[in-house]
């Protein structure tokens, strides 16, 4: 997907020349997943609370468990609170997406792939990430 920068800009009444626009990361991330949609690229966003020694714990039985699942890669980076995690493997990050959300009660995380989020993003990367295991079949 090519990216054009007059795609960020939301269509208003005012003038042509609008030379400035206001973007959250979600946009920013939904542009990034959605040009690099073609490489099968997905973004996990990470959400590490600071509030107490528990959120502490969960963030280290939570690295232990990556580890144990073999995600030495994720697991060093949420150890160190990477706010993203950039995949280029669908498998890996269908794996690392689903040990994140079902390992912590305290860890937030957000999918971002193909240009979608939410649901949408979690069944296309499922497809993606399982495509051979049907083949094989």
């Amino acid at each position: 997907m090519d990216m054009n920068i007059d795609a960020l800009f939301a269509a208003t009444d005012e003038a042509e020349d609008t030379v400035v626009t206001a973007l959250n990361h979600q946009d920013i991330v939904l542009a990034m997943s959605a040009a690099l949609e073609a490489e099968k690229v997905a973004v996990l966003h990470m959400l590490y609370p600071r509030t107490d020694a528990r959120t502490h714990r969960s963030l280290d039985e939570l690295v232990d468990r990556l580890h144990g699942h073999g995600l030495h890669q994720v697991a060093r980076l949420v150890s160190h609170e990477a706010h993203y995690l950039v995949f280029k493997e669908p498998r890996k990050a269908w794996k690392a997406f689903h040990e994140i959300r079902h390992d912590s009660l305290a860890i937030g995380v957000h999918l971002y792939y193909r240009g979608m989020v939410g649901e949408a993003a979690e069944r296309a990367l499922d497809i993606d990430a399982h495509a051979k295991d049907k083949g094989s079949k």
